[in-house]
């Protein structure tokens, strides 16, 4: 089979199941873990024309891009990756539904963080760009020209880039693109990114891809479109009883029925900054939730290839005034929340 654009389909060996422990894929891709395509940045302006789930409290559907870092070292599977979700967004307390902008990432010793950006729409394109710090082990995340957050300590040698979509249910409805796919080098010359496609599922999407174009998306045709969240949409300041419920469906949904040791502590934006990564001008008021247990990030966002994460904590962020989550992560071992504030105890 053939697109516009020329290019043939491809597809793994295997068949994944498409559910929360596995995630199907169509994407394009540059570079391998084998055969590294050395970086010092990446982009592509991603959009799509819908994303959806039927199911939208316990499936997602994304359209994304990811690099892969540390590619000179194969005990080690970390990466940075930003785009748009739909499905399981843990947006509000009881709310978990709305189509976000995202970035997450997996560092050496810091197993998973995700963190929303702002609403998404559909049919409207946006750039996302990853560049390397010289010199570093940093990582900038850039969406619509802004740089949002930095992966401090993620390592360099991103070796691997890929576009296209990542859903758990094979129910997903799902149209998009990624245009002007490009690389730099590095000698810092931006290149068209020399790309094929990897389907996991063709009897489920179709790929497609010219080099500087990727084209995705599921057979079932999209029937209807996720609304973007407004400004007050289900906005409502959580409680202690919200806080704990959004703790425990976030800790069911990576695996942990029984999580342990819920505290909570209230600070601002800008002391996160160091915990989440994410660069926000504002201060405003948030919560910070961390509870203990055997973690395995289903939920979480990953690569093609790459494994769950896991850890034995995970952490929560909340908006103070809206209730809606602000990000979450899993990591090895438990932040010393009295650095922020006063702690409190949610079980």
């Amino acid at each position: 089979m053939t697109s516009g654009f020329g290019a043939v389909s491809a597809h793994a060996d295997s068949a994944p199941q498409c559910t929360a422990t596995d995630h199907c894929y169509s994407v394009g891709v540059i570079g391998s873990q084998a055969e590294p395509l050395w970086m010092n940045a990446v982009g592509a302006d991603l959009g799509v024309g819908c994303l959806h789930v039927d199911d939208r409290d316990n499936e997602f559907a994304n359209w994304e891009m990811w690099i892969l870092t540390n590619l000179n070292d194969p005990k080690l599977d970390t990466w940075v990756e930003a785009g748009m979700t739909a499905g399981t967004l843990h947006a509000s307390p009881g709310q978990e539904k709305g189509f976000l902008w995202y970035w997450a990432d997996s560092r050496p010793g810091s197993p998973y963080r995700e963190s929303y950006i702002k609403p998404a729409r559909t049919n409207e394109f946006e750039n996302v760009t990853f560049k390397w710090v010289p010199g570093s082990g940093d990582w900038e995340i850039h969406q619509d020209g802004d740089q949002v957050a930095v992966s401090a300590g993620n390592g360099a040698y991103g070796g691997r880039a890929d576009n296209g979509l990542e859903v758990t249910t094979a129910g997903a409805r799902i149209a998009g693109a990624s245009t002007n796919f490009q690389y730099q080098d590095t000698g810092n010359v931006w290149h068209t990114a020399p790309t094929y496609i990897e389907n996991d599922r063709p009897d489920l999407f179709f790929g497609y891809t010219n080099g500087k174009n990727v084209v995705a998306g599921t057979h079932k045709p999209c029937l209807d479109e996720v609304g973007p969240m407004t400004e007050n949409d289900e906005a409502t300041p959580p409680t202690p009883a919200g806080l704990l419920a959004a703790a425990k469906k976030l800790a069911s949904l990576n695996g942990e029925p029984n999580p342990g040791n819920i505290e909570y502590v209230q600070t601002g934006r800008q002391a996160l900054a160091s915990l989440d990564g994410s660069r926000t001008t504002s201060d405003d008021p948030a919560y910070l939730i961390q509870m203990t247990g055997e973690f395995v990030g289903h939920a979480a966002k990953v690569p093609r290839g790459s494994k769950a994460p896991r850890g034995n904590v995970l952490t929560l962020t909340i908006d103070a005034k809206t209730g809606r989550t602000l990000g979450w992560a899993i990591a090895l071992a438990p932040h010393d929340l009295s650095r922020l504030g006063t702690v409190s105890a949610l079980r």
